[in-house]
């Protein structure tokens, strides 16, 4: 059976159609490996960033180390860095939590931060913060009352 140039027209336009839309498919999915990839690199860049500045600071050192111990024997000074390092703490963790709960963050990399700040609760003075300091949004404050070191209370 011979086709005639307008069905030879149809076909290669409706293959043409075909074609294009495995494209965008594969484009699509290559755009949500590099969100996936970009949101694990900014939980990791956060979490880094936090620790080098701990680690660098003496200060701040000696004042987790005085919070962990005997809070009552931090000034005003530096019961304001340790908010604001906690404020900081805690905000990129809910940073965190979004990315996982719009469905960006891989459920491996979130278990892993879960685990951060469930770490955390169990630490007289973040627990503290966190009981004083509610100001997040309600799933992520609920997220992190869910664990067990919280719980545990």
């Amino acid at each position: 059976m011979k086709m005639s140039g307008k069905e030879i027209r149809e076909t290669l336009g409706f293959l043409g159609v075909i074609g294009s839309m495995i494209f965008v498919g594969l484009e699509i999915r290559q755009n949500n490996l590099a969100l996936t990839a970009s949101a694990i690199q900014e939980s990791i860049n956060a979490g880094r960033q936090h620790t080098q500045v701990i680690a660098t600071n003496p200060d701040l050192v000696r004042i987790i180390l005085l919070a962990n111990e005997d809070p009552a024997q931090l000034n005003a000074v530096e019961q304001g860095q340790l908010l604001w390092l906690n404020i900081g703490f805690w905000q990129g963790m809910q940073g965190v939590y979004r990315q996982w709960d719009l469905g960006v963050l891989p459920n491996i990399e979130w278990q892993y931060w879960y685990g951060v700040m469930c770490d955390q609760m169990g630490i007289p003075f973040q627990r503290a913060y966190w009981t004083e300091n509610r100001i997040y949004t309600p799933g992520f404050v609920e997220i992190v009352e869910s664990c067990d070191t919280f719980q545990g209370a």
